[in-house]
């Protein structure tokens, strides 16, 4: 049996690749290259690779390799209407008082996020902006919600980061003005302001998608 820490050190090694946009979907993977690269066996190296699997990232192809996957536009739009539909029941539980907003912590990711705007460090931006969306939803305190969100928020990030590698001439940063405006909403107690703002984003954001889609 590999050796726990090796399978978890090949894990993380594997998936921040994946999430950095270093490893692109489409391309292909090889066990022994990885293993020459971390510098231990093939097995904790397979075992890792069945874990990306079930997470999603990987395919094994027989004779091949593994291939990492490509993020269907459809996958986008599913995860993106699933954390709307999260944020609509955060919302509700907000506004009829049965959970309290951590203000503090919304704030400094809103600020580390503007911060990695100045400094045009986007893969910061994405993560700081998905853990200010995350502070919000995970206030329902469901672990089987908090789950979903984990995994649903790592598929927009890599979009994410992906489709600003493809286009790094067009603008980004658009969750910045976003996450400014519902912090602002939030910390006056604005919910149904919160909501409106959160409905045109998805609008919008769904709107684009499908443009994106039909091209």
């Amino acid at each position: 049996m590999a050796n726990s820490t090796l399978i978890e050190t090949a894990y993380d090694y594997i998936s921040t690749q994946i999430q950095t946009g270093e490893f692109m979907p489409g391309s292909l993977l090889s066990e022994n290259e990885l293993s020459e690269i971390l510098n231990m066996s093939r097995t904790p190296i397979r075992a890792a690779i069945s874990r990306l699997e079930h997470d999603g990232l990987l395919v094994t192809l027989k004779n091949r390799g593994v291939l990492v996957k490509e993020i269907s536009m459809k996958e986008v739009i599913d995860t993106m209407e699933v954390m709307y539909l999260f944020q609509m029941q955060a919302i509700d539980l907000l506004k009829e008082g049965v959970v309290i907003p951590d203000l503090k912590q919304l704030k400094e990711h809103l600020d580390r996020q503007l911060e990695a705007e100045q400094n045009n460090a986007y893969t910061r931006y994405l993560e700081s902006s998905v853990k200010f969306s995350e502070c919000l939803l995970k206030i329902m305190n469901n672990g089987v919600i908090t789950k979903i969100i984990d995994i649903g928020y790592r598929k927009l990030v890599l979009y994410g980061i992906i489709n600003f590698k493809l286009t790094p001439h067009e603008p980004h940063y658009s969750a910045n003005r976003l996450n400014q405006s519902i912090y602002d909403a939030v910390a006056a107690g604005d919910y149904d302001r919160f909501r409106d703002i959160a409905v045109q984003s998805y609008v919008r954001n769904r709107q684009h998608m499908l443009r994106i889609a039909r091209l």
